[in-house]
């Protein structure tokens, strides 16, 4: 098994979800509702939070995170969650 390099923003890790491919690159995948619930708790309003993640989502350069939209609604299972927000994404 090898190592990989992937770049993590410092206070989400409990957001994160897996790894996913982004320009041919594995990178790290956050659950964005996840992230929104975290910001807020540090003192921010849930408009700020998401006007930050727009704008983290929106920054392409190599090795840029994934913020990923789950269906929790219509899952069963942890199994059968649907992703949203980027198309033929796969979390690993």
């Amino acid at each position: 098994m090898s190592d990989i390099e992937v770049l993590a923003i410092t206070g989400l890790d409990d957001a994160i979800i897996g790894t996913t491919l982004k320009n041919g690159r594995e990178v790290l995948a956050y659950d964005y509702d996840k992230a929104v619930a975290i910001i807020q708790k540090a003192g921010y309003s849930e408009e700020l939070a998401e006007a930050w993640l727009d704008k983290a989502t929106n920054e392409e350069f190599d090795g840029s995170p994934a913020f990923i939209f789950l269906d929790r609604g219509a899952a069963t299972s942890s199994d059968d969650r649907e992703y949203y927000g980027f198309s033929g994404i796969t979390v690993h």
